[in-house]
């Protein structure tokens, strides 16, 4: 059976150098969250590489030699996002035991673990809008259609399988294909980001009602053939 840890590891880039160093790694992740700043201020076209490295504090030389292009940085973005969903789905995981001994209902379970999968993923405004301006860039890039594609199909094969775990836990099942329910609930919550980011909420309004709502139409707890 697949381990939550697994899943996590599925969406990792994996190379054969080995693991980058400390300051390699931080120097990555200062570029990609300048990145991110700039594109939810200005979006992805308007920044430029010069840019991306003034705001993190770095030359051209640090850039390309961790990124061979902005396009590159992009997907690296994308799959640092990826991790952070990950990352909240196995905090959510790992609360159902505790949640279990309160004997909840699997009703009120659901809502919890949607509580704690928000609780633990990053809410800053600038973020959100940047990861639409990076699913429109990839629209608009053909060139660079086919890595999002790869990253984002990574993605939802992990979430996937920690979905499975968790269900497996309490006993439950779907009542629809795993990856038709990754692609709804991942619509629910963006669709729901967008509408309270353009009523200028700084936090979005009504999405754990949401998530909890789908949720509680697609899990069947009746096990029996």
């Amino acid at each position: 059976m697949t381990t939550t840890r697994e899943a996590q590891r599925g969406v990792r880039r994996t190379t054969t150098a080995g693991e980058p160093s400390a300051r390699r790694l931080a120097t990555r992740e200062r570029l990609m969250d300048a990145a991110v700043e700039l594109f939810g201020e200005r979006g992805v076209l308007a920044a430029s590489v010069e840019e991306i490295c003034e705001r993190a504090g770095f030359t051209r030389g640090a850039f390309y030699s961790n990124f061979e292009s902005k396009d590159e940085l992009c997907l690296g973005v994308l799959q640092r996002k990826g991790e952070q969903h990950l990352t909240a789905m196995q905090a959510a995981i790992d609360a159902i035991p505790d949640l279990q001994g309160r004997t909840m209902s699997t009703e009120e379970l659901i809502r919890e673990a949607v509580r704690v999968f928000l609780e633990a993923q990053p809410k800053e405004v600038p973020e959100q809008v940047a990861m639409m301006e990076l699913r429109l860039h990839a629209v608009r890039t053909p060139e660079l259609r086919a890595g999002w594609l790869a990253v984002h199909e990574g993605i939802s094969k992990s979430v996937s399988d920690l979905l499975a775990i968790a269900l497996d836990r309490v006993g439950a099942r779907l009542a629809m294909p795993s990856d038709q329910v990754i692609e709804l609930l991942g619509a629910v919550y963006e669709t729901t980001v967008s509408m309270s980011l353009l009523r200028g909420e700084e936090r979005s309004t009504g999405l754990a009602q949401q998530l909890a709502t789908l949720l509680d139409a697609l899990i069947e707890t009746d096990c029996t053939p």
